[in-house]
Parts: C-alpha cells; structure tokens; sequence
C-alpha cells in the first residue's frame, strides 16, 4: 500500500530542472522501531527541504497515512500490499508522476513496510533509465528496536536483512536498555553488518543532517555483498501466516472498557501480535488519540485536535500471525460508548 505527499518547508527550489537529479532516502526498519517517528522528525525540521513522502503500509488501508504530520497538500492513497513486491509497479510510476506533473520538490523518502526487503526497493532507483534520469539513491537508513532486536531477528528474516543493507543504522530506543545490554546489541549489530554508521537514540531523535543528503549508498559496495542486486528478477517471499486486520468504528468509545479490550488483547494474544496501531475517537475527547503497540507492549498518547468537518472515528490495525478477526472486531464493538 502506498501514500505519497509533499511536505512543504520554506524553499526557494522550484519545479526540478531537466537532467537534475533528486536525492532519495529509504527508511526501513522492522514493525514498530520507529520508522514513522523518524519520518515525522524529517518533516518538521526546519531544513529548508521541500520533500516528497511515499508510505507503504501492509493491510488494506493505510493508517501511516494518518500518523505522518499532515500538510494542506494532496494526499493519495493506492492499495498494493507490500513494496518490496510491486517496486517494478507502483513505486515506479510514482516516481515518475511526480516529475511529470511538475510538482516542486527537493527530496524524496521512501519509509517501507517493516516486512520489506530494502534491496529491490532499492533497485529502482538504479535499475530503470527514466528513473535514473530525475533520482539518484542518497541512502538506506534501518531503524532497529533495541527492546525487540533479537525476538526479530530470530523469527523474522526481513530484520536480518535490512540491517545488513543499511548505509546508516539508527539503534532507537536505548533508553529502554541498560549499558552493557547496548554494548551486546551494537556488536551483535556489527556482526551482520560492520560497514554502516550507528546513531544511537531514543524516540529518534537524531539530527536530520546525519540522515538526509549524505551520500552514502554505493553501489559497487553493495554489489560485493550482493551480487545479484543488479538481477531483473528478485525473488522475494513472506510468511504467510502474518497478516493485517484493520477495524473500524464510527461511534465513539468509552476509554474504561477499551482499556480492558486493549489489555486482554495484550495478555493473551501478545505473543502473536508484531504490530499494532491506530487513531482512537474517544468520548468527550475533542483531541484524537493515538494508539500504538509492539508484541505486548501497548499505549497510547494526545494527538491533534479534530478538524472542524473531520469525521470522527476509530481505525486500528493489528498485523500478526493466526489472528481472530471475528474476536477482535466482537471485541472493538464492545467498547462503544453506550
């Protein structure tokens, strides 16, 4: 699923010239370690970058799409599942359009689904003439949960992956592990992969110059790695046992009783949930409420205001292995605030 949008800061860039190439960014990073944060520390720093954002999302809809900082501009929204599978498709066309429509922008970043495979996103950007003529690769940044590094590494081969593809690695959340813990989980982080730089964080808060327009993808060092990354054809598979279950409700809910659905979810089906997520209308809040959750680990915090005119209503996605979607949504109808 992709969304894309452009994100405007004070610039005096316009339309990009013929032959200039633009620098691309792609943020990857498994569920939950902070992508989207990351994302949102890009777009409201004051940088002076006019930067276009495509989101990718499993599931049917998108709810990145409604986490990400928000401007006046155009939102789009196209249903394709996951990126790593249709980059020769959606991903390209995009791309295109956007130069094509004569839209102004400096930048472009790419945040992946946390199931994506960063290589043939990758590949793109070097694989496709008309492509190569507007954009060029600036760099591949991998998000990693220093809480949840070694259960995703263990039971999620995608981890392993964009770790080892990665130019910079951010290691977000070392606020939530003790010193020696950090020590073990950057060697271990070096083990796969040795080359790329390290910003350890919290709550990525890293400075964006360390992030954007740095130059580090090379390809011939990639290619040493892996050889085949030049190849038309990459295959690429998911367990199919994980999927995404988006719900929906338009009444408002009682916080109390979502507050017990949230945790009896939490005790019972934590050990099977990789990612959860979403915007709460609660009643009497006049603010949304944003709900998050990895595994077991679940919270939710203020957002923004509703906008006049906007409708109110609650959307979650849960992405798991053998999750009950009859349960859940029995469960979200529950909390309905009576």
């Amino acid at each position: 699923m992709f969304a894309n949008t452009l994100k405007y800061k004070p610039s005096t860039s316009q339309v990009p010239e013929a032959g200039r190439e633009i620098p691309v960014t792609i943020v990857t990073g498994f569920l939950g370690s902070g992508k989207t944060t990351l994302l949102n520390r890009l777009l409201k720093e004051n940088h002076g970058k006019k930067i276009a954002v495509i989101l990718n999302e499993i599931g049917e809809v998108n709810l990145d799409s409604e986490l990400v900082v928000q401007s006046q501009e155009e939102l789009k929204v196209m249903n394709n599942g996951c990126l790593c599978c249709t980059v020769r498709g959606d991903l390209s066309r995009i791309a295109k359009d956007l130069i094509t429509k004569g839209l102004p922008f400096d930048y472009m970043v790419i945040e992946t689904t946390g199931m994506a495979d960063p290589s043939p996103v990758a590949q793109t950007f070097f694989m496709e003439e008309d492509i190569q003529r507007h954009y060029f690769l600036d760099s591949i940044v991998t998000v990693v949960d220093a809480l949840y590094i070694d259960r995703n590494l263990e039971e999620i081969k995608e981890t392993q992956d964009q770790i080892g593809f990665a130019d910079v690695i951010v290691l977000n959340k070392t606020d939530l592990v003790d010193e020696s813990r950090l020590k073990e989980l950057e060697g271990k982080i070096r083990d796969i992969n040795s080359q790329a730089k390290m910003l350890k964080t919290s709550h990525c808060n890293v400075p964006v110059t360390e992030i954007l327009d740095i130059g580090a993808f090379n390809l011939d060092n990639k290619l040493e790695i892996y050889p085949d990354l030049k190849s038309q054809y990459h295959e690429h598979t998911h367990d199919e046992a994980i999927q995404s279950i988006y719900l929906e409700e338009k009444q408002p809910l009682n916080l109390e009783k979502l507050d017990r659905f949230l945790s009896l979810i939490s005790s019972e089906l934590g050990s099977q949930i990789l990612r959860s997520k979403g915007v709460l209308n609660i009643e009497g809040e006049d603010q949304r409420i944003v709900f998050q959750g990895i595994h077991m680990t679940m919270g939710s915090s203020p957002d923004r205001p509703w906008n006049a005119g906007e409708e109110r209503k609650t959307q979650m996605v849960f992405i798991g292995r053998h999750l009950p979607k009859d349960v859940l949504i029995e469960g979200l109808s529950l909390c309905i605030a009576k």
